[in-house]
């Protein structure tokens, strides 16, 4: 008999003793001997976080405002979702005028709910920025397991396919939607796929961001053979972090839970690596939502548990996602571009052997996290594509 599944209101707290403990281990920091730069000389990162960037970022922190951080918290509706005895964070935010889309809208690492704040508005009220009001979403943000305020997931983590299955009873069960669309970048375009793959009765539409997408069967195109080349060559110079993630996340969590200055390092330097470029060169990521990613991650205490998706995908590669069998849902993929270190971006023809690409969009702008770096570019293109 499958558990009752259980919303009510919550409020989603940065705690005050955990943000008092934060400032006091921030003045005590101890900095590394490395990463110092030339002087006068540009900033390096070849070797990771230059350290007169990181005790910026650091001196910054200490003066963040996290009052008025949790006020803008408080502003937005938040609900605890229990699903089995599992908890699940999200944001509901219902959209403007008689018939808006539900839409959920899943994060990744090392983002968090916070990275949709920009693109609600445009989303749950198109016409007061510029886009079609007929084309409104009823938003829901839900916090992957272990992050944020979100339940941890068993030890070994959870797969995309099983945090789909707790995506699709909060939205039927516990919000009483019927059918709903999905958007998805990083893990969070994992979860979307599998969302579609699972449940496409529901399911309408989705849209991923830039997926990264496993290795088929061969034969591959040459295209295909050319990408898989560049993701190796890609993962052997910056995947690093994803080896640490996936095979000794809790020698990583010991440090990065009781260092604040290291949790900085670790996911500062891949917003700036991963980011697109503003105009006068520094990553399109605002530097108050780094800011309070960074306090969500440190206040909660779930950096470690937000590795552990990692560590299930190494565990258990039959989770993948089957090539060669697409389902019916319609899928819109959009590449985006500009980040500091280029990601490698799939082709077409190999995003068509997992799924019924019905949009294809490249963009050179928008980076890895493009509802920070071009909310209305993405907002648009979920209107576009999304909304029935």
């Amino acid at each position: 008999m499958q558990v009752e599944v259980q919303v009510e209101p919550m409020r989603a707290v940065l705690e005050r003793s955990a943000v008092a403990d934060l400032r006091e281990r921030l003045d005590r920091t101890r900095w590394s001997g490395l990463g110092a730069g030339v002087p006068g000389g540009a900033v390096d990162w070849r070797a990771g976080v230059p350290l007169e960037w990181l005790r910026d970022l650091v001196d910054d922190w200490r003066r963040f405002d996290v009052d008025g951080f949790q006020g803008r918290l408080d502003a937005l509706e938040h609900i605890r979702c229990s699903i089995g005895g599992r908890a699940v964070h999200a944001i509901r935010c219902p959209g403007a005028g008689p018939h808006p889309t539900p839409l959920v809208l899943t994060h990744g690492w090392p983002g968090s709910c916070l990275e949709y704040l920009d693109l609600i508005g445009p989303l749950t009220d198109p016409g007061r920025h510029g886009g079609d009001p007929a084309r409104s979403f009823d938003v829901i943000v839900p916090s992957l397991p272990g992050f944020g305020w979100s339940a941890p997931p068993p030890p070994g983590g959870l797969v995309a396919a099983e945090v789909a299955g707790l995506w699709h009873r909060l939205v039927t069960e516990g919000l009483g939607y019927r059918r709903y669309a999905a958007h998805g970048s990083d893990l969070g375009a994992g979860v979307t796929a599998w969302l579609a793959r699972l449940h496409p009765d529901a399911v309408t539409a989705i849209h991923l961001a830039t997926p990264g997408l496993g290795r088929p069967p061969q034969p591959w195109s040459a295209e295909e053979a050319a990408h898989f080349a560049e993701v190796d060559a890609w993962s052997a110079e910056e995947g690093g972090y994803s080896h640490q993630h996936a095979t000794k996340p809790a020698t990583l969590a010991a440090a990065l839970a009781d260092s604040p200055a290291g949790l900085a390092a670790w996911i500062g330097e891949k917003v700036v690596a991963w980011s697109s470029r503003r105009p006068d060169g520094g990553p399109a990521f605002d530097r108050d939502l780094l800011l309070g990613t960074l306090t969500l991650y440190w206040a909660t205490g779930t950096i470690g548990t937000s590795l552990l998706p990692y560590l299930a995908y190494r565990r258990r590669p039959d989770a993948a996602l089957p090539a060669d069998r697409p389902g019916p849902v319609p899928t819109a993929v959009s590449i985006f571009g500009g980040e500091r270190v280029p990601f490698p971006k799939p082709p077409r023809r190999l995003a068509e052997r997992y799924f019924d690409v019905t949009a294809w969009a490249e963009h050179d702008i928008g980076g890895h996290f493009p509802a920070v770096a071009e909310p209305a570019l993405l907002a648009r293109t979920l209107g576009a594509t999304l909304a029935v």
